[in-house]
């Protein structure tokens, strides 16, 4: 095992450290880009805190991270054409506009995530526009998209306000419980169904939000997107990964939802509260992804409409 040598891994932070210093403080404009990232940068500690949690409670945190990384990522590999890209007078002033209304409105967000994440928009537009002018965003779209879903304010709650506003009442909790109800009838079990919840003869679950395969669909649907796009596959294919990842989730989350009735009225409280928490959400997801991972590997080389062409041909 090769060790690790500190003091050389310390003197390279301090060389990175020096060089990002000194970048920061070559022109005006770079220290205001640098103020802004400070001032940003204030928001760090609430937003790693979100991530952590969010990420225990098996919500997509990470994986928009991971998102909005790729999108820095790609703008990176294309640093020595933005180098080429230079703004106006009037986007530079513009830019300086939005970052120093950024900045001054930090003092009072610090309570609120959407507000904060709105903030960081800002300030990412007026570096962006000061620095490559109105081009940069028509030139690099993906990138910019990307970076806009990973930071998105309270994504889950977002999509659970648009599908709760264009769907039946509870819709996807009564389908799950049908769903789940009948799968429990296959092994034997004897369930009825009313609206939301399911009734065995010794007790009773209600399929509530969390628990009907709309925030597994969403993790799945944003991990599809990212694997297509790193695997740099077609658009067509990519929006069948995404649309593959939501369907096997939502099937996974039958026999989840038969587990959790189950271990509610025969197993215990300590056996209910494991599958539906933390643990039992990890089990699920491993195997779902881990189906979903090979489906999606076995898609990459298909392509529909070469077989046409060479078969019309």
């Amino acid at each position: 095992m090769k060790k690790i040598d500190l003091k050389s891994l310390g003197t390279k932070a301090k060389t990175s450290a020096q060089y990002l210093f000194q970048l920061s403080n070559k022109s005006w404009h770079n220290r205001i880009i640098a103020l802004g990232w400070i001032a940003m940068g204030l928001f760090m500690p609430l937003w790693i805190y979100d991530i952590v949690y969010g990420t225990i409670n098996g919500a997509a945190s990470l994986l928009l991270v991971a998102l909005a990384g790729f999108g820095f990522f790609q703008l990176w590999q294309k640093r020595a054409q933005l180098a080429t890209l230079k703004a106006s007078d009037e986007d530079r002033l513009l830019g300086y506009i939005l970052i120093f209304a950024a900045i001054a409105a930090v003092p009072f967000c610090f309570s609120v995530e959407w507000q904060q994440k709105v903030l960081f928009y800002i300030f990412l537009t007026g570096a962006a526009l000061s620095t490559w002018g109105f081009g940069f965003f028509s030139k690099y779209p993906l990138p910019i998209s990307l970076i806009f879903m990973g930071f998105f304010p309270q994504p889950t709650t977002f999509g659970k306000m648009v599908w709760v506003t264009f769907t039946p009442e509870a819709g996807l909790e009564r389908f799950m419980a049908v769903a789940g109800a009948f799968g429990l009838r296959v092994i034997g079990q004897v369930p009825t169904v009313q609206w939301d919840i399911i009734s065995l003869p010794t007790g009773s679950v209600r399929v509530d939000w969390g628990c009907n395969g709309f925030d597994l669909a969403t993790i799945a649907a944003v991990t599809s997107l990212l694997l297509g796009i790193f695997w740099k596959q077609p658009m067509w294919k990519t929006t069948l990964f995404v649309l593959m990842g939501i369907v096997f989730s939502l099937i996974a989350n039958v026999p989840r939802i038969m587990l959790m009735t189950l271990a509610s009225v025969y197993w215990g409280h300590e056996s209910f509260e494991f599958w539906h928490g933390f643990w039992g959400g990890q089990i699920f997801l491993s195997i779902l992804f881990t189906v979903h991972y090979y489906a999606m590997l076995a898609l990459l080389d298909w392509d529909p409409f070469k077989v046409k062409s060479q078969t019309a041909g």
